[in-house]
């Protein structure tokens, strides 16, 4: 049981590390070759053409579960004549607990076969 709550005290504090700045990476690709996206990046999630313009989409997903804390639960006595007593029951566990899902969409604009400029949107980006 001290391992599992060691575990949860590190995931915790991990989700409090701070962001990362993407824009000099995704910068540094403005220029470049689609091909040369796709090498770093890998395939893309989705992709879209109109008008000349072709967009590639990159999607990042992070789950997290957030507890509460440890929480406590208490039968009561039980009793009777002669034949003993003790504890109704006594429970421990978890509660209030909340899934979380952070998702960062980057996206490419490209044009003549090259990166024009890249975009982000979710809860998960900086």
């Amino acid at each position: 049981m001290k391992k599992f709550v060691a575990i949860l005290l590190v995931l915790g504090v991990a989700g409090c590390a701070p962001p990362i700045d993407r824009s000099p990476y995704l910068n540094a690709l403005v220029n470049q070759p689609e091909t040369e996206v796709v090498r770093r990046l890998g395939v893309p999630a989705r992709t879209y053409e109109t008008a000349g313009h072709r967009f590639i989409a990159y999607q990042e997903r992070q789950t997290s579960l957030y507890s509460s804390g440890p929480s406590f639960a208490f039968g009561g006595f039980g009793g009777g004549y002669g034949y003993g007593g003790g504890f109704g029951g006594l429970g421990y566990g978890f509660s209030n607990s909340q899934v979380v899902e952070r998702i960062c969409e980057t996206t490419f604009e490209i044009t003549d076969g090259r990166v024009t400029t890249w975009s982000l949107r979710g809860n998960a980006c900086t």
